[in-house]
């Protein structure tokens, strides 16, 4: 039976608009603290960012942030925290910002006080990104920035990330991870933390196991939680890389609440 639904945001949860129905979700998350299951957002966002998807639903919701660097109960406590080392993030900059093939890059650090942005605040790039990131500053050189850094993350105006996703791995190997998170971009995290090992984390705050998850993505980040959850599903709408790996597919896409679809038969 399943216990808990832990869904990715973007092209997941959320049409192609950012936007989900609140008022069924609203009504589903009700049902889901009657019957004692649990609502887990699993996102590469931050805190703040995912906060403001939910102003308009009350009730409980944890959030696996930063593609599981942060994770925060439904409580609204922090139970696990992976900060980059600072000089593993600054042999990372060194590297990232003199490699020819990360030329032309927008690269953003998320850290535990605010996000910093390589681009000048009135480029059209980082104007975008604040969509997703609050209280973003534009800064000359990233490597001066002093806050305790969950993420790197990285972004080019074409594709092609697979090759460079490569490239850093093998140049950071056992020391940071770099993996696809769509939208032509690269999350960075310390090795080892992904989305699985964070709703892990939750699991076994509330004695469950991943027998007990259903779990809902559309991109390679959320492949290990998909993969690991008793009941995983690739949305319908995901990147070809992950429908090849994962055998089942939601029946709707994010544009037609594939996942608030889904909840309803788990409800029903």
């Amino acid at each position: 039976m399943v216990k808990v639904i832990a869904s990715d945001m973007d092209g997941t949860f959320l049409d192609d608009n950012g936007a989900f129905d609140a008022d069924q979700f609203q009504t589903q998350l009700d049902r889901l603290g009657e019957k004692g299951m649990r609502f887990i957002s699993a996102s590469s966002n931050q805190y703040q960012h995912l906060l403001g998807l939910f102003k308009d639903v009350s009730g409980p919701i944890s959030y696996v942030c930063n593609n599981g660097a942060l994770v925060i109960d439904e409580r609204g406590v922090i139970i696990h925290e992976e900060i980059i080392d600072h000089l593993v993030l600054k042999k990372a900059l060194d590297w990232i910002l003199t490699e020819p093939s990360f030329a032309g890059a927008e690269v953003i650090l998320v850290g535990r006080n605010g996000t910093y942005c390589n681009l000048p605040s009135e480029s059209d790039r980082f104007v975008a990104s604040k969509y997703f990131y609050e209280n973003m500053q534009s800064m000359a050189d990233l490597r001066l920035v002093f806050d305790s850094i969950y993420k790197i993350d990285i972004t080019w105006e074409e594709g092609g990330v697979i090759k460079l996703q490569d490239e850093f791995n093998h140049q950071f190997s056992g020391r940071l991870n770099a993996i696809s998170s769509g939208m032509n971009g690269l999350d960075i995290m310390v090795d080892g933390t992904d989305k699985l090992t964070g709703v892990e984390m939750l699991l076994d705050s509330w004695n469950l196991s991943w027998a007990d998850v259903a779990a809902f993505g559309d991109n390679d980040n959320d492949f290990e939680m998909i993969n690991a959850a008793g009941d995983g599903y690739a949305m319908k709408n995901s990147a070809p890389e992950l429908l090849q790996k994962v055998e089942n597919t939601t029946e709707y896409s994010n544009n037609d609440q594939g996942v608030q679809q889904k909840i309803n038969d788990y409800l029903n």
